[in-house]
């Protein structure tokens, strides 16, 4: 199996059908609890159930499956440049054009649907990527962590210079936070929930434009992560998962363990300093992910868990496609234009509307691919890209196990 070329492809597929469903398993809340409540951390749910689900979440999803994405965004960097070379193509023009449709669809996407759009980020940071396409593996590596530790680093360098330094709401009790949690969640249920489309759309460009500035801290991180996927695929890691399996298996150890240390740190301890948030934060979350990567391509090449692993490719090769129409969705459901089930669905409920949702997806993503190659979100991708016909005449898919 590890051999056969196709099956490492649907390997890479797979994977980010994982990510994709990790990622929705967060987003949805973005879709019933106001921004700002979530920023506050303020709890609206009460029932030890919802109280352990969160924490798993916090502990186990929050931040990881986005890094997935943004490592498998440089993965895919590199094969596209790979791919154009090959063919005698200009890669940079091709990935430009690429990236100019990313940004127009998530400006679409982040004004009209919802505002938590990620592509708009991808699009500006894909632009950074495109300077180190020429650099060694172990180039890339290096860059890769100097970006990974720059926020905890300079959070860490802003406490010592400034010890007196206090937490933005460490003069808010939890009372004070949770009352602005409450306030802040039931203006937006009003808009979301009851208001007019024109009432959403103003809230929604408040919130894209919120939304836009809070990910700014992340750029080191997401850029880190590209650059950690392009390092993986010019060192074949995933392309022959057998001969790397030595220090897939450390990475799975190492980046577990010590991600997993720290995440438990940052979810169970209440009052760290800013930096200690930091570190737990921006070091913990992608050495977790690392793990997962690494443990999901051991996984994926067992043969007890490959069949059902390999499901994951219908939705993965059709992940822009599914990404968007989990925000469509999600809008039918939650917003007054849909069902208006804003700030009515406790966890608990939410996961299963992801399960049962991503379930649909998977289907509907065989029986598409079944019929034609790509999915139709990512035939207008490719449309713009390559200024013509994005497949060629007659293709057709051919995913096997």
């Amino acid at each position: 199996m590890a051999s056969d070329p196709q099956a490492r492809i649907t390997m890479i597929d797979s994977l980010r059908g994982f990510a994709l469903f990790g990622i929705f398993l967060v987003n949805i809340s973005f879709f019933t609890t106001s921004l700002q409540t979530i920023s506050f951390g303020a709890e609206l749910w009460s029932g030890w159930h919802n109280e352990l689900l969160m924490l798993l979440r916090g502990v186990l999803i929050d931040g990881k499956f986005i890094l997935i994405f943004s490592f498998l965004f440089g993965f895919g960097m590199v094969l596209l440049q790979e791919s154009s070379l090959a063919k005698g193509r200009s890669f940079t023009r091709i990935y430009v054009r690429r990236l100019t449709a990313l940004l127009l669809i998530g400006l679409v996407h982040g004004i009209l649907i919802w505002f938590g759009d990620i592509l708009i980020h991808y699009a500006i940071l894909g632009l950074l990527l495109l300077l180190f396409q020429r650099c060694k593996p172990l180039t890339l590596l290096i860059w890769s962590i100097i970006l990974l530790l720059l926020v905890p680093v300079l959070f860490a360098g802003f406490s010592l210079l400034g010890p007196s330094g206090s937490n933005a709401y460490e003069a808010l009790s939890k009372e004070d936070v949770h009352q602005m949690g409450v306030f802040y969640q039931e203006r937006d249920a009003a808009i979301y929930g009851e208001g007019t489309i024109g009432q959403i759309i103003v809230q929604r460009l408040n919130d894209f434009i919120s939304s836009l500035f809070n990910m700014l801290v992340f750029y080191p991180q997401i850029l880190g992560m590209f650059l950690l996927g392009a390092y993986f695929c010019k060192q074949r890691m995933l392309h022959e998962v057998q001969k790397n399996r030595k220090r897939l298996v450390s990475l799975v150890l190492l980046g577990g363990s010590v991600g997993l240390a720290l995440q438990l740190v940052m979810s169970l301890s209440d009052g760290l300093p800013s930096w200690a948030e930091a570190v737990t934060l921006f070091v913990g979350a992608p050495l977790l992910t690392i793990a997962y990567i690494g443990g999901f391509a051991l996984l994926y090449y067992n043969k007890s868990w490959h069949r059902v692993m390999y499901w994951l490719c219908y939705p993965g090769k059709m992940a822009f496609t599914n990404y968007l129409l989990q925000s469509i969705l999600c809008g039918l459901l939650f917003y007054s234009y849909g069902l208006g089930w804003y700030g009515t669905i406790e966890p608990l409920g939410q996961a299963l509307i992801v399960f049962v949702i991503f379930a649909m997806q998977v289907m509907f993503s065989r029986l598409w691919l079944k019929r034609l190659p790509i999915g139709p979100f990512e035939y207008c991708w490719r449309l713009f890209t390559y200024w013509g016909k994005p497949v060629k005449s007659g293709q057709k898919v051919n995913i096997r196990s």
